[in-house]
């Protein structure tokens, strides 16, 4: 009978209670944990069975080195879900494109944190064109009023963790706020089952409850970068196996989710 060998959890040098929440967990289950301290990573260290978590740009420096691969939503996520699991007025396009519509307007980019998400009073407030390429992918969106949000962490379809994280714009996660987890969870569950293949085996799903409309998807994010407010780290560390793999090439149908790592010299 072969054995596998325990996975290595790879974590940013940032101590944050995230990261130490799920190195606890990981030594409890009886992995190890190895934490970056810089951009060239021990060559050992690719040899292993890596389930990585750590912001976008750490995983852009030592991917490729550490030969991971990562599962994200692709871009346009949100705008190939059913219009009523949005409730409001969602489009991929361009910064440049973007420009043209009516404002206010929230705005994000659709890759990376390139600029400020946030709702925009006008075109001029958007980073000009001297600052960013006008086919810089992006998101926009008709402003709306959240009233509840929460982070659902997935994995083959099914939600595993679930955590309130704001109220009214303002995060909030263990308070006298009148959260519903499993309203949450119950709708969570529907958009998996109405529009599952839209989304990574293993990914991040946000949603939550926009005043005078209802339960809506508020978006989708990598599972091995995003934030656990106070989900069960071991549900999560599950969901960051299946997201993040240097020890297995990914399943058929998985390309279009993986995330392209730039070469790094030096």
């Amino acid at each position: 009978m072969s054995v596998h060998p325990l996975p290595v959890l790879v974590l940013s040098p940032r101590f944050g209670p995230d990261s130490i929440a799920l190195a606890t967990e990981a030594t409890r289950l009886g992995w190890s944990v190895h934490r970056l301290h810089d951009r060239r990573p021990p060559a050992r260290l690719a040899e292993e069975p890596l389930v990585f978590y750590g912001e976008s740009l750490l995983a852009d420096t030592v991917g490729r080195a550490l030969k991971l691969a990562l599962l994200e939503p692709a871009a346009d996520t949100l705008t190939s879900l059913p219009v009523e699991l949005l409730r409001r007025d969602v489009r991929f396009t361009t910064l440049g494109d973007a420009r043209g519509e009516s404002f206010p307007r929230f705005v994000k980019p659709a890759d990376e944190k390139r600029f400020r998400a946030a709702v925009y009073a006008s075109a001029d407030a958007l980073p000009g064109p001297g600052l960013l390429e006008e086919e810089l992918p992006v998101v926009t969106a008709e402003p709306v009023d959240w009233r509840d949000e929460y982070r659902c962490f997935v994995l083959e379809g099914r939600v595993v963790a679930t955590s309130p994280y704001a109220w009214k714009g303002e995060r909030e996660e263990s308070s006298g706020a009148a959260f519903e987890v499993e309203a949450a969870r119950t709708f969570a569950a529907e958009v998996l089952a109405r529009a599952g293949g839209v989304f990574p085996p293993a990914v991040v799903l946000d949603v939550g409850r926009i005043e005078g409309r209802g339960w809506a998807v508020v978006e989708a994010n990598p599972a091995w970068s995003s934030g656990l407010y106070e989900c069960d780290p071991a549900e999560v560390l599950r969901v960051l196996q299946r997201a993040t793999s240097s020890a297995r090439s990914p399943a058929p149908g998985e390309a279009r989710w993986l995330r392209d790592l730039p070469e790094v010299e030096g």
